[in-house]
């Protein structure tokens, strides 16, 4: 049968396990401590009245008298007799054994009797030579040690284990003094507060330093979480609200009277132009917001970045070919990495994205992308270039360099900024330099 105990405490059910297995390994303890000192006890005693056996016999081998014997000062103490044939030929004045063949049956015996608060012990050895009998050797009030043992340990166990508990239940406070911080603090984070954390200390076990580390970095990213969605919100109700209202006139005017087909398709076509850019921008943010430095490593694999690269070049074949505009792979290496090729892809995409977007027809953007100690690749144009004031700022969110000189270039201002949050999530290193009316210079370090 399995003893069930259901605590809703945790020091509590510690506490309670621990008396029952010290009480347990307490009890075996002292009853096998009793046990061997009693055997330690009946054998010091066996071996003090062998001695005394002994010592009597050598004394008849000397051919002392019994008298003699009777009145030596080593045994005057004992109770003895020395028999033969059954019969006692010599006993000391105090001794007295009832039914005394029952114990010479043997050649050598011990017994002891418990007698309360004394021990009363009897030892018997036969002789064959010079003489031939038993002595029978008695002591009577021997101390019993084990008793006093036992009532020192009926009264020491107990409050060995009240201190023992008292001990734990004092450990266990200490112990769990972190993972009271961490209730108290859980309670008091929301999704409006994530600024507590708890504080490590030095002298902090291995264990907890690892729940506490543990405990603020779940917060971090909690709060991490919430901003991103804070972000993405914003961003989407900013972003949206323009393309929204395009889309909300175009159906009020065409609803106020009755219009012709032509009216109509060119209002439909305005709107999906609307709702693609919608779709463009939810997709940009998704992908800002989807990976973070916690996830990242879970989704690197193994890829060819040439081959990545040739095929964002060829999706952008025909864009480029409108402006006339020549891609030139100066510097060229094929090259292995782990990394998120989704990201990858995104990077190059994006780079000759805004470069064909702000280059003047009839240019070249040259690319290259080689390894020597780390992994560069680099595009560089003639477009429009950046102001230098303004490159710190290009790869924020929704940042666009001046919006009236490029409202004719459709983009929302998301492009470098994915790039940014791209390359910090492979921990490379973006660089841009650019001059106005000369063109951008873009290097990325891997």
């Amino acid at each position: 049968m399995v003893i069930k105990f259901h605590f809703k405490s945790l020091k509590t059910k510690i506490v309670v396990w621990f008396s029952i297995v010290t009480t347990i390994l307490l009890l075996l303890f002292s009853i096998s401590f009793y046990y061997y000192f009693n055997q330690t006890i009946d054998i010091s005693i066996q071996n003090d009245l062998s001695k005394t056996a002994l010592y009597i016999e050598k004394k008849i081998e000397d051919n002392e008298s019994l008298d003699n014997i009777l009145k030596d000062e080593k045994i005057k103490h004992i109770e003895f007799a020395i028999i033969k044939n059954h019969n006692i030929v010599k006993k000391s004045s105090k001794f007295y054994l009832k039914n005394m063949n029952k114990y010479i049956d043997t050649n050598r015996s011990f017994y002891i009797t418990d007698k309360g608060e004394y021990l009363k012990a009897l030892f018997i050895i036969g002789f064959k030579q010079p003489f031939n009998g038993h002595i029978i050797v008695i002591q009577n009030n021997i101390d019993d040690k084990s008793e006093n043992v036992l009532d020192s340990m009926l009264v020491l166990e107990p409050i060995l284990l009240l201190l023992l508990i008292f001990i734990v239940i004092k450990a266990l406070d200490k112990i769990l003094i972190p993972i009271k911080n961490i209730t108290q603090i859980s309670k008091q984070i929301s999704i409006e507060n994530f600024s507590h954390t708890i504080n490590l200390s030095s002298t902090d076990e291995y264990e907890l330093k690892e729940l506490i580390n543990s405990f603020n970095d779940m917060i971090k990213r909690l709060q991490d979480g919430v901003e991103n969605l804070d972000r993405f919100n914003s961003d989407v109700s900013h972003e949206l609200k323009t393309p929204l209202t395009i889309i909300k006139g175009e159906i009020d005017i065409a609803l106020k009277k009755q219009r012709d087909s032509q009216y109509y398709i060119k209002s439909l076509n305005s709107i999906k132009d609307e709702i693609i850019n919608i779709q463009s921008i939810v997709d940009n943010l998704l992908l800002l917001t989807k990976y973070s430095k916690e996830n990242i490593s879970q989704t690197f694999v193994k890829c060819d970045l040439d081959s990545i690269l040739l095929q964002a070049i060829s999706s952008y074949n025909d864009i480029s070919n409108q402006k006339n505009i020549k891609i030139v792979l100066e510097k060229f290496e094929p090259i292995e990495y782990i990394g998120n090729t989704q990201l990858l892809y995104t990077i190059f995409s994006n780079l000759l994205d805004n470069s064909i977007k702000y280059s003047s027809s009839n240019t070249t953007i040259i690319i290259s992308l080689y390894k020597q100690d780390k992994i560069y690749f680099t595009v560089e144009d003639q477009g429009v270039g950046i102001p230098r004031d303004k490159i710190d700022k290009i790869t924020e969110k929704f940042y666009r360099v001046d919006e009236s000189r490029n409202k004719a270039i459709k983009g929302f201002g998301l492009g470098l900024s994915i790039v940014q949050n791209s390359v910090e999530l492979h921990n490379g290193i973006l660089e841009i330099l650019s001059k106005p009316n000369q063109g951008t210079n873009i290097n990325i370090i891997f």
